[in-house]
């Protein structure tokens, strides 16, 4: 591994600078937040859509409405095994598997000034990682159940069958269940248009003082626009429908509440309900 250069000390500094804000904090623990409250609701609503959807293409339903208290329960399972991934890493300090998420690319600095600089990205690791193991859990959970639904089963050997597959879930339902984790903390990988842009900004080093971060804003974007009348405009969507994939449940389902909740923002903001900022001064 080749030894930091002088940029690698500035850009842990600047974008450490940057993480250090309270307002940072706050957003990121907001966001976590109604994300992990508003996943049941989404998954509900997909599992109406796809009644809808699947009678309509005449297949099998392959969303369940008892896949919601499954990931409220796992929800409530992750807390413990989130809480001890927190201290492990504001124990250990920020890897440099997790600073890449942070899109510096090494630790630069050692021992105990490495730590306190680091110490913004630290902390706000530590906090992803609590939520991580929520929203992992609560994910495995559901799939788990949706998995032992689509295999017919019911009564005590789909009970048998939970457990079965809690105990030794396979490589495919550990690996959805990571990936849905990191789609709802915005930390999922670049897409191939993004990663692109992030070499292109990478080769001109200055421009990170303009660009410091460009995985998670753009996760951010992508995330709301799924969410929004735009999602209908999405390729995958048609894709999935023309294939008959229950996926496009999942996605009409983001369109339907991303637009019924800005809907109503809009509506209580145009009765005077929802103001901007008191005037100071």
């Amino acid at each position: 591994v080749s030894k930091p250069g002088l940029w690698d000390y500035i850009m842990e500094l600047y974008i450490n600078s940057i993480l250090s804000g309270p307002k940072t904090h706050i957003i990121n623990a907001l966001s976590n937040t109604v994300n992990a409250l508003v996943s049941p609701v989404e998954r509900g609503l997909a599992t109406g859509v796809e009644r809808v959807l699947a009678t309509a293409q005449g297949r099998r339903i392959e969303r369940f409405f008892d896949e919601i208290p499954a990931e409220v329960f796992g929800a409530i399972e992750g807390p413990p095994e989130g809480i001890r991934a927190a201290l492990s890493t504001l124990k250990n300090g920020i890897t440099p598997a997790q600073a890449s998420k942070w899109e510096f690319r090494r630790t630069a600095f050692k021992g105990n000034l490495g730590r306190i600089i680091r110490a913004p990205g630290t902390v706000l690791e530590a906090a992803d990682a609590m939520n991580f193991a929520i929203n992992y859990r609560a994910a495995l959970n559901a799939s788990i159940l949706r998995q032992a639904r689509k295999e017919g089963l019911s009564g005590f050997l789909l009970k048998d069958r939970i457990v079965e597959l809690k105990a030794a879930p396979s490589e495919a339902l550990i690996k959805e269940a990571s990936r849905v984790a990191e789609y709802r903390l915005f930390r999922q990988d670049p897409d191939a248009f993004t990663a692109k842009l992030m070499s292109l900004r990478d080769q001109f080093p200055p421009l990170r003082f303009v660009i410091p971060f460009l995985r998670t804003p753009v996760n951010l974007l992508k995330f709301g626009l799924e969410r929004s009348p735009v999602g209908l405009v999405n390729p995958s969507l048609w894709r999935n429908l023309a294939a008959k994939n229950p996926a496009a449940s999942d996605q009409i389902a983001r369109v339907l509440l991303g637009s019924t909740i800005a809907a109503l923002v809009a509506w209580q903001f145009s009765q005077g309900r929802i103001t901007g900022a008191a005037p100071k001064g």
